[in-house]
């Protein structure tokens, strides 16, 4: 009896219909941002000027602007760097700073990042400072290296050299991490170059190499220049959208 019923699932086996293959999603063009944020979508805003950033960057900071007004806090913090660099609009300190902080105390983590490089190119190390500790609490780590470079300075800080290192260590060694959403790949390369020159630490050739080599094989080309390889891929964009 059993012979009977093994031939029948055989035949349903075989002329099962199998499984359809996954569609690829539609691609979402600028025309397709632009409606959607024209209809009130924020974060189709933020897309929306990011995209517009390098090919239109004064209607990047139009669309920015406007997003920012109705909280769309990544959109503040995107602002914040184009404000401070003078691209799409002329360079405003004062605005920068100020949708920076909007984002930062709104939680947006690289609003914190942008809120210290804003602080620092007005020259105001100390709010700098407080800024790259809050972004670097929130692993935005990136506003780590900054902080450790700025502590080794004493710019901004009390001149720390055991806390920069810690911070180039935590900052390296969680960057290299598969899955960390900002990354600093330089801080590997920063440590690379305090083993490599015998600064802070007795110098040590092959662990510099081992450093330049992480950050080569992160993506960071400055590591691949000092390993003396060519780059291996590029992915140390703290930008966020």
């Amino acid at each position: 009896m059993r012979l009977p019923l093994l031939i029948s699932l055989l035949a349903t086996a075989a002329f099962a219909q199998p499984a359809p293959a996954p569609q690829p999603e539609p691609k979402v063009t600028l025309a397709d941002l632009e409606k959607a944020c024209a209809k009130g979508d924020l974060l189709s805003c933020t897309d929306y000027g990011f995209n517009l950033e390098n090919p239109d960057p004064e209607k990047a900071v139009v669309v920015y602007r406007a997003a920012c007004a109705k909280d769309a806090l990544p959109a503040c913090s995107n602002l914040a760097l184009m404000l401070r660099d003078a691209r799409g609009a002329a360079k405003n300190l004062v605005e920068a700073e100020k949708v920076a902080k909007k984002a930062c105390d709104g939680g947006n983590a690289p609003g914190c990042l942008h809120l210290a490089l804003v602080k620092d190119a007005a020259n105001d190390f100390a709010g700098a400072t407080a800024a790259y500790e809050s972004a670097c609490k929130l692993k935005v780590f990136p506003a780590c290296t900054n902080h450790a470079i700025n502590v080794l300075k004493g710019v901004g800080a009390k001149r720390d050299e055991k806390r920069a290192m810690e911070l180039l260590e935590k900052s390296c060694g969680e960057s290299v991490k598969k899955g960390v959403q900002y990354p600093s790949l330089r801080a590997c390369v920063v440590l690379g170059q305090i083993y490599d020159q015998g600064v802070l630490v007795a110098a040590n050739k092959d662990a510099a190499k081992r450093l330049y080599k992480l950050a080569c094989y992160g993506g960071l080309e400055e590591g691949c220049e000092r390993l003396g390889t060519g780059p291996k891929n590029k992915n140390d964009d703290g930008h966020n959208h």
